[in-house]
Formats: structure tokens, sequence, C-alpha cells
């Protein structure tokens, strides 16, 4: 469930507005580090914000017609980094980090499920 003023993407790839407008910022320049598994099984991408990936998320949902909420501005302006996870069959779940330590961990957590996965392919 999302919080007030956090606005529901609705049925749809999406949990929020907000999380279809950070996704869009890695349709055009990437994300800082990705993991995947093979033949479209799920594709996992971690994006540091910066003030310029904040800028551009901005930027994306007003071009949109969506302007972000005072709460959507307030969770992009506290938050340090972004996965996301982008399930097989397209919906992409989001998370938010606010603590850099914690989501390098849980983005090394990630990292060892896939050499784990690895390990085993090679056994």
């Amino acid at each position: 469930m999302a919080k007030k003023g956090i606005r529901s993407y609705g049925p749809g790839k999406f949990s929020t507005i907000l999380d279809s407008h950070a996704y869009s910022v890695t349709l055009d320049g990437g994300v800082d580090d990705e993991e995947s598994y093979e033949e479209g099984g799920g594709w996992y991408g971690l994006l540091w914000l910066d003030d310029t990936v904040r800028d551009t998320v901005c930027t994306d949902a007003d071009n949109a017609g969506e302007a972000l909420t005072q709460e959507e501005e307030d969770l992009l302006d506290e938050s340090v980094a972004v996965i996301f996870f982008e399930r097989s069959d397209g919906i992409v779940e989001v998370e938010w980090f606010s603590d850099k330590p914690e989501a390098e961990a849980a983005w090394e957590d990630i990292q060892a499920e896939f050499d784990d996965e690895e390990e085993e392919e090679g056994d």
C-alpha cells in the first residue's frame, strides 16, 4: 500500500507513479549496476540517486503531465538509491533506500544470489 501522497500507478507494471518515473531514467541512462537471469527470467538494477538523477525523474514526471506530489518529492530527496526488479512477467518491483550502507548490503545480497547461481551451473 502506498503512503499518503504517494500516488498508486494503478493496474499495470508499477506500484506507484514515482516508481514508473524512476524506472524511466534507467531506460535512457541505464543503471549503475545490474544483474539478470538467463532467458528473460528477471532483471535487477541499482540506481544511485544524485541531484542529476533526481532532476531527471522530476522532469520525466513533468513531461508526462504527472508533476510529483510533495510526498513523492520528499521520498525522492530522502533516498540515496533504488533497486528495481523486473520480473519475467514485466511487473517492476521497486525498493527505495534512504541509507547507503543498507542499499549496498541489499545489492551485495543480490550479487551473492547470482554468484551462487553461477557456481551451481559450473559444478
